[in-house]
C-alpha cells in the first residue's frame, strides 16, 4: 500500500540524514506522524466572508466564534479526538494545554472581543482544539482570519500556517511543519456589490499559484441566503447561477474542483437549533398566512425590532431567529412545517440538504478522500524540497560534502516515490485535465478521469457501471476500455502530454484488469 511505502521511504530517509541535522530528523518524524493522520482542509477567505459560520455548519455546532465582534484572531485547527484537549503553540515556540477544553475557552482564546486581551492573544500563533465530532473523522479542517485584515498579524498567522508566505515558511520551518493539505476558498454573496467584485475578489486572493489547482481546491459561494426575495424564492438556484458564471467567466475552472453555493446561515441554523426556536417556527408556519410572513421578514430590522401584533411570537425571539436563520431560513423552515415535517431531526436534514450543506460535506469526502494521501504525499514532497533547500543555503548549518551527498540521498527516498508510483501519473493527468493540457475530446475526458479514479477507486466508479454490476460484466467492460486506450496511446495526432496521459490511462486499465482476475 501506498501508506507503507512511504513510511518505508521516510525510515529509510532518516537513516541516511546526516546524523548532526537533529532538526532534519526531526522535522521527517513529525512527517511521518503527520503522513497516517487525516487530511488537513483550511478555509481561506477575506474577513467577514463567512469562513467561522461555515466551519460551524461543516461541524453541526457552535464551535468557532463568529460575528461582527468576535473576528477569528488566531488559526485554528480543529480535529476529531475522543479525549478533548486545547492546546495552544506560542509565537516563541512555547505550548500550553488550555484547561478546561472547551469550545467556549477556545472562543475566548481566538475572538476580538475583549480589547485588553489584545496582547495576549497576537502571542499566539495557533491553536489545536481537539474533542470528539464524527464530521472531523475524514479530516481536520483549519480556520484561519482572513487574508485581507487590517490587523496585520492575522495575515502573517495565516500564511505562516499554511506556507503561502515563503520567507516566513523558510524562517519558521522548523515549527511550522503542519500546513494544510487542501484548501476551501471561501467567497461571500454578502461581501460583494456586485458578480463583478466577486470576479475581483477570486482573481486578486492572496494566495500562491502553485498552492490552488482543482485537485486540492474547492471554493464556496457563501450566505447566498442573502439572494433571496418574496419574488425570488429558490436562493440555490440564483446562487447555482452565480457560481456558474463565475467558473465560465471568472477562471475559476482552472482553479477549483467546483464552485458550490451554500446557504451557510441557513446550514449552520440547522445543526444548532434549540428547542425553543423550533417552537417559535412551528408558531410561524402554522399561525401566520405565508405572504405574510414573507413581507415582515424581508424588512429584518422591523421584524426583529418591532412590536407586531399579527406575528405570534415575542420580539427577542423574533431577533433571535432572525440572527440565527436569516429571513429565507426563516421561510425555508416554515414552508416545510406547514409540508407536514413535525420534528426536529427532520427539519435539520431537510434544511441541511437544502442549504446545500449536505451536498457540500459529501464533496469535500468524495473529492479529498479520493486522493487523501496522494495529496498529503505532495505536501510532502514539496516540504522536504523545501528542507533540503533550506539546508543547502547554509543559513542553518554548513554541511561538509559528504553531508550534501547523504542529504540528497536521504531527501531521493521520499522524492522518486513522484515518479514510481502510478497513482501519482493518475494524479498529473487529472491536473493537467483541469489546466487544459489535455487534447482529448468530451468523451475521452470522462472516459479518462473515471478510469484514474476521479469518481473513485472501485471497479464499478473506475468503469462508469452500477454499483451491483457482476464481475463478468466489469472484466469486459475493463478489456474493452484498454483496447481504446491502447488505440489511443499509439495515435499519432497525441503527442506530448496527451500521449503520456493515454499511455498512463492504458496502464490504469492493466492494473484494472489484473485486479479484477480470479486469484489462484
Amino acid at each position: 500500500m501506498l501508506r507503507d511505502r512511504v513510511d518505508a521511504a521516510l525510515t529509510e530517509a532518516l537513516r541516511l540524514l546526516p546524523p548532526r541535522l537533529a532538526g532534519a530528523h526531526q522535522d521527517l518524524r513529525e512527517q511521518r506522524d503527520r503522513f497516517g493522520g487525516p487530511i488537513r482542509v483550511a478555509l481561506v477567505g477575506r474577513v467577514s466572508s463567512g469562513k467561522s459560520t461555515l466551519a460551524n455548519a461543516l461541524l453541526g455546532g457552535n464551535v468557532v466564534a463568529t460575528g461582527a465582534q468576535e473576528l477569528t484572531y488566531n488559526v485554528n485547527w480543529l480535529r476529531n479526538d475522543p479525549v478533548p484537549t486545547l492546546t495552544i503553540h506560542y509565537k516563541d515556540g512555547r505550548t500550553e494545554n488550555h484547561v478546561p477544553p472547551t469550545a467556549e475557552a477556545l472562543a475566548d482564546l481566538t475572538s476580538r472581543r475583549r480589547q485588553d486581551n489584545r496582547g495576549y492573544l497576537a502571542s499566539i500563533d495557533y491553536i489545536v482544539f481537539a474533542y470528539p465530532n464524527r464530521y472531523l473523522s475524514e479530516f481536520d479542517l483549519v480556520d484561519t482570519p482572513g487574508l485581507d485584515s487590517v490587523f496585520a498579524t492575522d495575515s502573517s498567522n495565516t500564511m505562516r500556517f499554511l506556507g503561502m508566505d515563503e520567507a516566513e515558511v523558510r524562517a519558521a520551518s522548523a515549527r511550522h511543519a503542519a500546513k494544510a493539505d487542501a484548501l476551501v476558498l471561501v467567497f461571500s454573496r454578502g461581501m460583494a456589490a456586485s458578480e463583478e467584485e466577486l470576479l475581483r475578489d477570486f482573481r486578486h486572493a492572496d494566495i500562491r499559484s502553485s498552492v490552488v489547482s482543482p485537485i486540492t481546491t474547492i471554493g464556496v459561494l457563501t450566505k447566498v441566503e442573502l439572494y433571496w426575495r418574496p419574488d425570488r424564492p429558490d436562493v440555490m438556484s440564483a446562487g447555482r447561477q452565480v457560481a456558474s458564471r463565475l467558473m465560465r467567466d471568472g477562471g475559476a475552472s482552472k482553479q477549483l474542483y467546483e464552485l458550490c453555493p451554500l446557504a451557510s446561515l441557513v446550514g449552520a441554523a440547522a445543526a444548532t437549533f434549540a428547542d425553543a426556536d423550533f417552537a417559535d417556527l412551528t408558531a410561524l408556519g402554522t399561525q401566520v398566512e405565508p405572504s405574510l410572513l414573507a413581507r415582515r421578514v424581508r424588512f429584518g430590522p422591523s421584524f426583529a425590532g418591532a412590536e407586531l401584533a399579527d406575528i405570534p411570537v415575542p420580539q427577542d425571539r423574533r431577533k433571535a431567529l432572525f440572527d440565527r436563520f436569516s429571513a429565507y431560513g426563516i421561510v425555508l423552515a416554515c414552508e416545510l412545517i406547514r409540508g407536514g415535517v413535525d420534528d426536529q431531526d427532520t427539519l435539520r436534514r431537510e434544511l441541511s440538504e437544502r442549504s446545500g450543506l449536505s451536498r457540500f460535506r459529501r464533496l469535500l469526502v468524495e473529492h479529498f478522500g479520493h486522493r487523501a494521501d496522494l495529496i498529503k504525499l505532495q505536501s510532502l514532497i514539496g516540504h522536504v524540497r523545501e528542507l533540503v533547500s533550506d539546508l543547502d543555503d547554509g543559513f542553518q548549518v554548513i554541511l561538509t560534502p559528504a553531508e550534501h551527498v547523504a542529504l540528497d540521498q536521504a531527501a531521493a527516498q521520499i522524492t522518486r516515490l513522484e515518479f514510481r508510483e502510478h497513482a501519482f501519473r493518475e494524479f498529473s493527468v487529472v491536473r493537467q485535465f483541469y489546466e487544459g493540457a489535455l487534447e482529448f475530446g468530451d468523451a475521452d475526458a470522462r472516459d479518462a478521469l473515471r478510469l484514474v479514479g476521479e469518481q473513485g477507486r472501485l471497479a464499478w466508479q473506475m468503469l462508469g457501471l452500477d454499483t451491483a454490476a457482476p464481475t463478468a460484466e466489469l472484466v469486459a467492460t475493463a478489456s474493452a476500455r484498454h483496447a481504446h486506450w491502447a488505440m489511443r496511446a499509439v495515435d499519432p495526432g497525441f503527442g506530448g502530454p496527451t500521449r503520456r496521459a493515454c499511455q498512463t490511462v492504458l496502464r490504469s486499465c492493466e492494473n484494472l484488469i489484473a485486479a479484477l482476475a480470479p486469484s489462484d
